[in-house]
């Protein structure tokens, strides 16, 4: 694998009033996140941004840093690309929380390096891997419906479960929070996309795939996947990273 190659778009969709979406993309250091803010008003906005630049700078001075301090210890059974994504997610939780009770927000994480994936997510922000003409969605969201039913239930019965919106992890919503992280192998050309449930809510997995595999530039299809979310209805915010590994 000799690049990396992205792009993200955000948008407010068409019945918000705001938008509590942020996200980085940074191929220098292979660093992707999502994060989708919930709180009412601004505070969804200022939490997804807090959680967002903390996990940002904090990954940064990892990677560049040998003698960072570990603010949550170093767990010795896990990479250290685990450790640095996991500490800053931790970080931005704790100050989140410090900050206000009432606000927090999902994130997902995707740090490419030496052809391997290290991912970490929580709440319901979701990573795919696209390889070859498949579709899997590699990330098992936190929410209520997922737990009761032990995700047995397809995506579209998912859609249609009232309790399709509580989520059961948030940064920010307790004093510490415990994410998921694995370590997945990338070969060249797979692709990866990062979104909030704006857009995965809005589209079946095969229709994120027929767009994902186009012909045309990544900036091209990204856009592509933020305007069908919205010409099928652009519930909530939307929010997407593709990111393409050659």
């Amino acid at each position: 694998m000799k690049n990396v190659i992205a792009c993200g778009r955000t948008d407010i969709g068409l019945k918000r009033h705001h938008n509590e979406d942020n996200y980085v993309v940074d191929p220098d250091y292979g660093l992707f996140i999502v994060a989708d803010g919930m709180g009412g008003h601004t505070g969804g906005e200022i939490a997804s941004s807090m959680a967002i630049e903390t996990v940002k700078d904090f990954i940064k001075k990892a990677l560049s840093d040998s003698e960072i301090t570990w603010p949550f210890g170093f767990d010795q059974s896990l990479p250290k690309e685990i450790n640095i994504i996991d500490s800053g997610i931790r970080l931005a939780n704790t100050l989140i929380f410090n900050e206000s009770k009432n606000m927090g927000t999902t994130m997902v994480v995707l740090l490419i390096r030496d052809n391997k994936a290290y991912i970490c997510h929580v709440g319901d922000s979701k990573l795919y891997r696209v390889r070859g003409k498949s579709i899997e969605q590699v990330t098992k969201d936190h929410s209520l419906v997922e737990e009761i039913t032990g995700g047995t239930i397809s995506k579209e019965q998912a859609k249609n479960n009232p309790l399709r919106h509580v989520i059961t992890r948030a940064v920010g919503m307790n004093s510490d929070v415990k994410c998921d992280c694995r370590i997945e192998g990338v070969l060249s050309e797979d692709m990866f996309l990062l979104c909030s449930d704006g857009l995965s809510d809005m589209l079946e997995d095969s229709e994120i795939l027929s767009i994902v595999i186009e012909e045309g530039n990544i900036e091209e299809r990204c856009g592509k996947l933020i305007k069908r979310a919205n010409e099928k209805g652009g519930d909530d915010n939307i929010t997407a990273i593709l990111v393409k590994c050659e």
